[in-house]
Parts: C-alpha cells; structure tokens; sequence
C-alpha cells in the first residue's frame, strides 16, 4: 500500500513538473538531486577508527579493572576498606584505653603549711612542754604548679562490644557480597556495551552493502530514463532510497562511535580503539529447577541479604546486652612537682570497677526496638530478593528463547530476503518489474539483515544475562 500510495503522488506530481505555464516544458536541472555520498573501497574504510589497535573484550575488561580504569570500582574497593575499618573501630572498645595529660597551673598565691617533723623528736620548752625539735615547711600548692597523669583503662567484662565485634565481621561479609555482586554487574554493562559495538560495526558493513546497492539502482534508473525507458520519477524515486541508505550508514557509523564512547568511559580507556567479534558464550544449561537452585545458592546479592539479616540479629543481642553491667580496671600513675603530705612527687591507684546503668531515659529500649525493627526489614529484604531471583531466571530463559527463536526467523528472512532481491532485480532487468519493486526489495533485505544482526546481539545478551542471574557471571570474590 505504502508503494502504492508513493507511485500515486509521484504521477499526480509528474504533469507538474513536466509542464509548465502556457504548456512550456521544463526540464529539471541536475543539481536538483544531490550527489551520491562518495563512499570508501571497502566496508571497512567507512568504519571509524578503523586500523586503531583491536581491543578484544577480556581486555577490555582487565583495562576497566585498573586503578585508574573504572572509577566504580574504585569506589567499591574503598567500601570494602571502610567496612574493615568498621572492624577496627568495634576492637577498640576491648582493647586497652591509654591517655597522659600534662597540666600547668597558675595559682595566685603560695599554699605552705607547718607540721612537725616527728623524725626529730621532741624537747622541752618553756613551761616545760614538750614541743617538737623541727618545724617542717610543706608547700602543698606552689603558685607554678605542673602535674603530668598516665591513665590505661581495661575493660574486662562489656557484652555489648563482644556483639559488636561480631556484627563488625559479619557487615564486611555483606559489603564483600555486595561489592562482588555491583562489581559483575559493573562487568556485564560493559561486556553489553562491547557486545552493542560490535554489532553496531556489522550495521557499517550491512549499511555500506545497501549503499552500494541503492547507488547501482540510481545509476541504472538514470539510465533507463536518459534513454526514455522508465519516466523520472522511478529516477527520482531511485535517488530518494540512494539517499536513505546513505543516512542509514551514517546512523551506523554515529551508533559505532557512541558504543565506543560508552566503552571508554566505563573502562578509562582514552586512545582509539577498534572492537573484534568474542567467542560465543554458551548458555547455563539444566532444568529451570536446577537452574532456580543454583541462583539461590549463588547469588552474590542475595548472600549479601543474608549476611545483612545475620547482622541485624547480632545486633539486637548487643541491644539486649546493653541491660548488662560492665567490669573495668584502670590505673593512674601521677606526678607532680608539689611533694604534698607523702613527701614524694609521684603517686599511683589501681582500681576495679563495675558500674550498671539502671537508668538512661528508655535510651537502650529504644535502641532494642531500633535492632528488632531492622531485623524484621531485612529479612523481608532477604526473602524479597529471593522472590527476584526466581523472576529474574524465569524471565532469562523466556528471553533466551525468544531471541534464540527470533533469531532463527531472522537469519530464514535474510535468505528469503536476498534471494527475492536478486529475483526482482533480474525482473527489472528485464523488463518485468518496476523500479518500486526493486526498491521494495533491497529496503526489505537491508531490514533483515539489520534485524538479523539484532538478534544475535540479543542471544549474546540473554545468555550473559542467564548466567548473572544464576550467579554464575563474573569473580567469586572482589577485589
């Protein structure tokens, strides 16, 4: 119909610019149809970048595993680095505390007190009381004052650190999940994204063949008109799909560059780079009951919602075992340089302490109802996760076979495709087939051909996208 409709309009235009005013016939200049896009000798000289190095896709990735490749992985790495110093930091509340102090004190005045030196004896003084023999002067404040105190405090007995130690490890088990888990999904929108390229370099070649195609049609069409075989529209029209095909390859070439773009800035990569086809990635194979089993056993996410519903039962212990009392021992070693009623500078104490908090304004019930809540919600996470995973195979494997399925179809229409071009360009040729025909034709085969070039992009991508929802796509563990 849509061929139909074209060949309406171009006969009803015909007269028009046939003919014009007072019966006058105008010929059209030849700078109204555009010149043909010149093209290169070869498909590959209209790729762009082509003859830069070839990166294959497991370089790639190794490029994006960098330092200075993928800056997300940077980022995962120092997630996994703040989490193992989480551990550090819930050590430390076992760990011995040891602090010094040194003070300068400025007095107004001089504090000095007179006591008897009882080392000396007493004698006899007037009246005939006995009276000490020697008057000691201590000065128990000096108007400078210094002091210097070491205290070391031990925690012999606090429950709650114990727990935190615990829900310290088992936070950097999720974290190490969870990074390993965005860090394969990292790698698969660049394996995609190469993939994408990859194909989108195919699409030059089909797009170069149907430049070719639809110049040779334009050339024989002008032909055909220069002699009075066909009128100038079947030129004209001829003209229009030379110039279609021709935006079509710089579609192709303009999709080739932004995949390209895409690599770069997911793997760092700065100097230009061509792309090659990578092995075929086999599909996970088994039943969708083993399949299902082993993506619930293997999914870094869902070991991370485990781990985090783990933690969050350790840490309504630690809240409970906030209600318990706490064992401490500290000692102080002081000096100073007032000698007091000891006679010497230095002093030290040792004690043992066992305190109990009976009232800190419902603070630790509230933290208890805060580490029961979070329990609750993650384990709704965890069996939510679990309900995704399920889908997330399902839905694979409807994919993979549909595009499996699709693909068949596809490369069955390149074949029909090809062969009725060739068919109705032999018609033309002789006479029995319209320009329209052949037009029709070699738009259909180009379609299939890009529609075949699709498909196989997607089998590649809904078998890699199987695999990652089994977890069996990527590293066990990162870094």
């Amino acid at each position: 119909m849509r061929s139909q409709r074209i060949l309406a309009l171009a006969l009803v235009l015909l007269p028009l610019t046939a003919v014009g005013q007072e019966g006058e016939t105008q010929r059209p200049t030849m700078g109204a149809i555009p010149a043909p896009l010149a093209l290169a000798d070869t498909p590959e000289g209209e790729i762009p970048d082509y003859g830069a190095p070839v990166l294959t896709l497991q370089e790639v990735l190794a490029h994006a595993e960098r330092p200075d490749g993928n800056l997300d992985l940077v980022q995962l790495r120092e997630q996994l680095e703040q989490a193992n110093n989480a551990v550090q930091r819930a050590w430390s509340n076992l760990l011995p505390q040891v602090t010094a102090a040194f003070t300068y004190t400025r007095y107004s005045h001089e504090a000095i007190i007179q006591f008897p030196d009882f080392t000396a004896g007493f004698v006899e003084g007037p009246g005939g009381a006995m009276v000490p023999a020697r008057i000691l002067d201590l000065e128990v404040q000096k108007q400078d004052q210094f002091a210097a105190v070491g205290q070391v405090a031990f925690p012999i007995l606090a429950m709650p650190a114990y727990f935190g130690i615990a829900a310290a490890n088992k936070g950097v088990e999720a974290t190490q999940q969870q990074i390993t888990f965005a860090r394969n999904e990292l790698i698969l929108a660049i394996t995609q994204a190469y993939y994408g390229a990859v194909a989108s370099r195919r699409l030059i070649e089909v797009a170069y063949q149907q430049v070719q195609a639809q110049h040779e049609q334009e050339r024989v069409a002008r032909a055909r008109f220069e002699v009075g075989e066909v009128p100038k529209v079947g030129w004209l029209r001829a003209a229009v799909a030379r110039s279609q095909a021709e935006q079509d390859l710089v579609r192709a070439k303009n999709a080739f560059s932004s995949a390209k773009h895409a690599i770069a800035q997911l793997t760092g990569i700065e100097e230009p780079f061509d792309v090659v086809m990578p092995k075929t990635v086999p599909p996970p194979e088994g039943s969708v009951e083993d399949l299902l089993r082993v993506g619930l056993e293997n999914r870094k996410d869902l070991k991370a919602a485990r781990a985090q519903e783990e933690l969050a039962d350790r840490l309504v212990k630690s809240a409970w075992w906030q209600f318990a009392p706490v064992l401490s021992a500290q000692g102080q070693f002081i000096w100073a340089n007032v000698a007091g009623f000891t006679g010497t500078n230095t002093s030290w104490n040792v004690q043992l302490v066992a305190s109990l908090n009976i009232f800190d304004g419902l603070r630790r019930y509230a933290d208890l109802d805060d580490a029961r809540s979070a329990r609750r919600q993650a384990e709704a996470n965890r069996k939510n996760l679990a309900r995704e995973v399920v889908r997330d195979i399902k839905t694979s494997l409807l994919d993979l076979e549909s595009a499996r399925a699709n693909l068949a179809k596809a490369r069955a229409q390149v074949e029909l495709a090809s062969e009725n071009a060739d068919l109705v360009r032999s018609q033309y040729d002789a006479g029995v087939a319209t320009y329209l025909d052949v037009t029709d034709a070699l738009n259909a085969r180009f379609a299939a051909e890009v529609n075949a070039v699709t498909e196989e992009l997607n089998v590649q991508v809904a078998s890699l996208r199987l695999a990652r929802a089994i977890g069996r796509f990527g590293v066990e563990q990162f870094p």
